[in-house]
């Protein structure tokens, strides 16, 4: 685990089908996480990651039981993943591709834990206490 000041950032990995494993798909969403850890500061720990590789999020497959987001939302609920930490996406659709209202609230729940969301794609970040003082970039969030 790399040991820099900072919050602590864990990176949450997906793409639907496992013929995309033989792209590039996986390398470019790691490298994303770790430019932007070093970028602003973020710890990004290494040793608990987040990987749904050829998982769905249209069905909500990566929510399963064996699903890496339900994996990390649940280290959230254990305190092994602490309120103020970052998740690090390429972008929104690796949480959910499901129907905007359970798209929405797999989204504003993890936000309600205290977690900071940070699409790397276009380096958006979004937060509690952001979309409680603006409701712009919840709404950009439901446009995407």
């Amino acid at each position: 685990m790399t040991s820099l000041p900072g919050p602590r950032a864990y990176s949450y990995v997906r793409f639907s089908t496992p013929e995309q494993l033989k792209g590039d798909s996986l390398r470019r969403q790691v490298d994303l996480s770790a430019a932007y850890a070093r970028k602003h500061g973020l710890q990004l720990d290494e040793d608990l990651t987040f990987r749904d590789l050829g998982v769905s999020a249209f069905n909500k497959s990566n929510l399963g039981p064996d699903g890496q987001l339900r994996a990390f939302l649940d280290a959230i609920d254990r305190g092994v993943v602490a309120p103020g930490s970052y998740l690090l996406v390429e972008s929104l659709d690796r949480i959910s591709r499901a129907e905007i209202f359970d798209a929405l609230e797999v989204f504003t729940g993890i936000l309600n834990r205290g977690i900071t969301v940070v699409t790397l794609a276009d380096e958006m970040v979004y937060s509690k206490e952001k979309a409680n003082r603006t409701f712009t970039d919840l709404i950009i969030s439901i446009t995407i």
